[in-house]
């Protein structure tokens, strides 16, 4: 099927064309200027105006790179509707997905096109604007592509009359020609397309220009004018017109100038600019040679388009990406990024040291191979939260290259406003803190003399939540005697066997505490009346080979019931078994 065939209206719109004396269009100084100012406007990297002739041909007045063909531009154009069409991602578009335009060398992704209209009749073509990267146009680009298209159209329904008077070579017959219009209707319209471009001037912040190669005059539109801060119908000398531009540029300005005129090739630049006011600014500078029929230069003409703003911008950003990978680079902070998978996509020289591996060692590899398995299901439950909230803090354990075990603190961000989400990653190696806190905390709870847990590690127990407990309090027989007959050293020796007596009938989940002076406590963690009665029983069995005498009382704590009650109870049952039992001699 032909590209015209796919068009259900397309008797209507080659009238329009024909009426329009589109047909036989080429490109041309103004056109150019129109898709230069749409591509700027719109900040993409390719604009074309699209029509069709008779033969189903699309026909771009300013052509398109040469890897885009015109059958493909038209198979996009027959799906646009009557008002802008806007494909932000072509790749995943089924409108478009398959077209060459998208699969092919052109990679296009994003693709905008504005009907080009007469009136209320139908399309002739359309105002198109495309890039290689995925993206959209806000409101005000929008309008500024409808304006746009508007003045092609009419540049386009001007043509006639200036083939009428031998300024444009003529291509359709005379029969298809639209009646005569008066000179005053000409005018009208000259008036209203000038008013239009002055509109979309302002709309850009850009004006035109053009310089006359015969002459070396210089004329330039008010916008252009009000640019460089001088009263609109200025007309500057060449060499004052080079002067705005600062000394650094002049040389660039001028060699483009040249070229243009030896080769043909027109010029697209953005070069710093001083105003006749004194104000810094950064323009876009575009410019093209018009040539007579022979060939011979006429002309220079083109644009300007007052950037400033988007330098700053563009400065600001290269600026802050320097800033960010100084401190990537030199950061004695821990900074990593990692997929959603938890697969490391970059990691600074800091981290990289911390563990003992360089950089390349640890780039592609999951965080869990610096984990030991143990840790893992921890990481992965990191993973979730990060997802689920889009941040996470914490302490990370990590295994150096030595196998020494790491302590990090990190905070980390999830970044999903790109294509593929990632994590960035912060991170301190608090690991000698992590240590210290550890030592003074068992310092806290321990007793210094003999190992156990003391009255600290008591209370917390109590403040927790309740669990079920066997408890056994202790009691030294005559331990005072032993103190006043052999002394405090003596003494102290002997909490210190009794503590190793105590730990040697229990298990190691469970607790052996020294309450103070010479009364022990020990508690059985989980452990009902059985396990509690067959410790009971062992110690009994084994008291011959205590360091002294002692008197235990022994109960058990359901899960749920106040700890400090179970205490008082085993309490009361030690002084029964004292009351009813002779004690042993030291």
């Amino acid at each position: 099927m032909s590209a015209a065939a796919r068009h259900p209206d397309k008797t209507l719109r080659l009238a329009t064309l024909r009426a329009m004396g589109a047909l036989d269009t080429r490109a041309e100084p103004l056109f150019d200027a129109l898709v230069r100012s749409a591509a700027a406007a719109s900040g993409r990297a390719l604009a074309l105006i699209v029509l069709v002739d008779a033969d189903g041909h699309g026909l771009a007045v300013h052509a398109p790179a040469p890897d885009i063909d015109e059958p493909s531009v038209l198979r996009v154009l027959a799906k646009a509707s009557s008002g802008v069409l806007e494909i932000p991602d072509a790749r995943v578009d089924p409108r478009c997905a398959d077209d060459p335009l998208v699969v092919g060398a052109a990679g296009i992704r994003c693709f905008v096109a504005v009907p080009i209209r007469r009136g209320e009749s139908a399309k002739a073509g359309a105002l198109c604007v495309l890039d290689r990267a995925p993206g959209t146009l806000d409101e005000r680009q929008h309008e500024t592509l409808r304006q746009l298209a508007r003045a092609v159209a009419q540049a386009l329904e001007t043509r006639p009359v200036a083939r009428r008077n031998n300024l444009v070579p003529v291509g359709a017959a005379p029969s298809l020609q639209p009646p005569l219009e008066s000179a005053g209707e000409t005018e009208r319209k000259r008036r209203a397309n000038e008013a239009l471009l002055e509109r979309t001037g302002r709309l850009l912040d850009a004006g035109g220009w053009e310089l006359d190669l015969a002459t070396n005059a210089i004329t330039w539109s008010d916008q252009t004018c009000r640019l460089h801060d001088v009263p609109p119908g200025f007309h500057p000398s060449l060499e004052e017109a080079v002067s705005f531009y600062d000394a650094v540029a002049r040389p660039v300005i001028d060699a483009a100038v040249r070229k243009s005129i030896d080769t043909g090739e027109g010029w697209d630049l953005q070069l710093p600019l001083t105003t006749a006011t004194g104000r810094k600014i950064w323009v876009r500078a575009v410019g093209i040679l018009e040539c007579a029929e022979d060939g011979t230069p006429q002309r220079l003409v083109g644009a300007f388009q007052d950037i400033t703003l988007q330098r700053r911008a563009i400065l600001a950003l290269e600026a802050s990406d320097r800033r960010y990978r100084k401190l990537f680079q030199y950061s004695p902070g821990l900074i990593c990024t990692h997929d959603h998978e938890g697969v490391l996509l970059s990691v600074n020289p800091a981290a990289a040291r911390s563990l003992g591996y360089s950089v390349g060692e640890m780039i592609g590899r999951p965080l869990t191979d610096f984990m030991r398995p143990e840790r893992r299901p921890y990481f992965a439950e990191y993973l979730l939260r990060l997802m689920r909230e889009d941040s996470d803090a914490g302490m990370l354990q990590v295994v150096a290259k030595d196998g020494s075990e790491h302590v990090w603190q990190y905070h980390n961000v999830l970044d999903d406003d790109v294509d593929d989400p990632y994590v960035l990653g912060h991170a301190l190696d608090v690991t000698e803190r992590f240590r210290q806190e550890s030592q003074l905390r068992e310092w806290s709870i321990h007793d210094a003399l003999t190992g156990c847990f003391n009255r600290r590690y008591l209370a917390e127990l109590t403040a927790g939540p309740a669990a079920g407990w066997g408890c056994i309090v202790f009691d030294l027989d005559h331990f005072k005697q032993v103190n006043d007959t052999h002394g405090h050293a003596r003494g102290d020796e002997v909490l210190v066997a009794m503590a190793k007596f105590l730990r040697g009938h229990v298990r190691p989940q469970d607790a052996v505490i020294r309450l103070g002076g010479d009364e022990f406590l020990v508690l059985l963690r989980g452990a009902g009346e059985e396990l509690t009665q067959g410790v009971v029983d062992r110690l009994e069995a084994d008291r011959a080979a205590a360091p002294i005498g002692f008197t235990m009382g022994a109960t058990t704590v359901v899960p749920g019931a106040s700890l400090e009650a179970g205490l008082g109870e085993a309490d009361r049952r030690l002084y029964k078994a004292r009351e009813g039992r002779p004690k042993r001699a030291p």
